[in-house]
């Protein structure tokens, strides 16, 4: 079809590549640090003002009572979408705790999958329990030794 553009068509001018953040990331870090400070409004017209822009036909989450929890889904669910393919996934489940072990409140609960077996699953639970850091490199603290005012060396998970 002229005139789409798309991420797997490999004709020049035809797919998009972000080399920097875009007005939906922008807004999304906006609506981030309002939902964390407890401004939920302002936080949810952040994320309505880019499912307006994409033209994403959805209803609006602005106006809706919805609890800080809530608020915050919504906000890692447009994320999640309006933010594919960017690599920014798992930069936001370390901001967000994900990556830690259940035990430490991370994980998903309620998650929907297809398991081994093909069925679907609406109850899944998932534990990542992901390092969220590596270890510096040998070869690295051979050339540069760490100070006593150093940052950890060795992710201490």
């Amino acid at each position: 079809m002229p005139g789409v553009i798309t991420l797997s068509n490999r004709a020049p001018g035809a797919a998009e590549l972000y080399l920097a953040g875009t007005y939906e990331e922008n807004e999304l870090m906006k609506a981030e640090a309002k939902i964390y400070t407890g401004d939920l409004a302002g936080g949810l017209e952040a994320i309505d003002a880019v499912r307006t822009y994409q033209g994403a036909g959805l209803a609006p989450v602005t106006g809706t009572v919805l609890s800080a929890d809530a608020a915050k889904e919504e906000l890692r669910r447009e994320r999640r979408v309006g933010l594919a393919f960017r690599a920014l996934s798992f930069y936001d489940a370390r901001r967000w705790g994900v990556i830690e072990d259940l035990s430490k409140g991370g994980g998903r609960v309620n998650a929907i999958i297809i398991d081994q077996t093909g069925k679907l699953n609406t109850k899944a639970t998932i534990n990542y329990n992901y390092l969220d850091y590596w270890d510096v490199p040998d070869n690295e603290l051979t050339y540069n030794p760490p100070t006593g005012n150093s940052a950890p060396v060795q992710n201490p998970k």
